[in-house]
């Protein structure tokens, strides 16, 4: 129906979108995108309920941010990894990763974003 249609259209651009990051990641700049595509690639897999090759994507999306320097960039992954986590009811788990994105947001200077997780981490310590 028209949620389903919808969820494809936002499934079918975001594949586009990483096989755009998966050729600048090969072509241009593997130092720049590679923390880029495997965040796209743990988001595909997370869509596809491949929940044991997301939750390594999501770890190596934030190692390649980690290594590469990119603050804000590992404070997005650990974000994402922590609403992975809480969606597929490892709620416990989470909040090592909410926790490491509040920390990176904060370090980036992004205050108010990190703030926004506060809800997250007392939400999981219920």
């Amino acid at each position: 129906t028209n949620d389903r249609k919808e969820s494809t259209k936002w499934i079918r651009r975001g594949v586009e979108c990483k096989d755009k990051i998966e050729k600048l990641s090969d072509l241009a700049s593997t130092w720049n995108f590679q923390n880029k595509l495997y965040l796209l690639q743990a988001e595909e897999q997370f869509c596809s309920r491949n929940f044991g090759m997301a939750e390594t994507l999501y770890d190596a999306a934030i190692s390649s941010s980690k290594s590469h320097k990119f603050v804000n960039e590992e404070a997005l992954a650990n974000e994402l990894a922590g609403h992975f986590f809480l969606e597929t009811g490892r709620r416990n788990r989470s909040v090592h990763y909410f926790s490491q994105a509040f920390e990176k947001y904060n370090e980036w200077g992004a205050v108010a974003k990190a703030n926004t997780l506060k809800e997250y981490l007392d939400e999981s310590e219920r």
